[in-house]
């Protein structure tokens, strides 16, 4: 190859060098932040992306000596369709008004699914740990969704 012809082609390429490392630079990026989404579990992390509307509501107790029951209901806004969800009572602070925690779990969908958002209503209805709480904390993971206090619950009659 004459030096001529080497030039040439040496000129061709040079302005595709830098463009060539973005993209490598790009797709590299892309499939880490693939990475990290696909590693995310429902014990460790909270696949919701917003919730609203949380209503929380304590029976009192009946006469015949029952304990007080405890609903709580709200909507969750997940990142694609499938998703199974549920929603238990968890623990609850030894205060004698006490704080309880509700607490989400999730399951993602197997396969492939739509990349839409999906909004889902989850609710609960489970024995109340005492007959008046201070607040209800809504958890999903790590992540502390909300606190219904005791201003916001729904009393019985209302």
């Amino acid at each position: 190859m004459t030096q001529s012809k080497a030039l040439v082609l040496c000129l061709a390429v040079l302005p595709m060098l830098p463009t060539t490392a973005c993209n490598a630079q790009n797709q590299s990026d892309q499939a880490q932040s693939e990475r990290e989404m696909s590693s995310s579990t429902p014990s460790d992390d909270c696949p919701v992306i917003e919730s609203s509307n949380w209503v929380g509501k304590l029976t009192p107790a009946p006469h015949d000596g029952a304990s007080p029951l405890l609903f709580v209901s709200g909507d969750l806004t997940l990142p694609t369709p499938g998703y199974t969800v549920g929603l238990k009572i968890g623990k609850a602070d030894r205060s004698a008004v006490p704080s309880v925690f509700a607490v989400i779990s999730t399951t993602p969908p197997d396969g492939m699914v739509a990349q839409v958002l999906d909004t889902q209503t989850v609710s609960m209805t489970a024995v109340a740990p005492a007959s008046r709480l201070r607040s209800i904390i809504v958890i999903c993971g790590n992540t502390r969704l909300f606190e219904i206090s005791d201003a916001m619950m729904v009393k019985a009659g209302d």
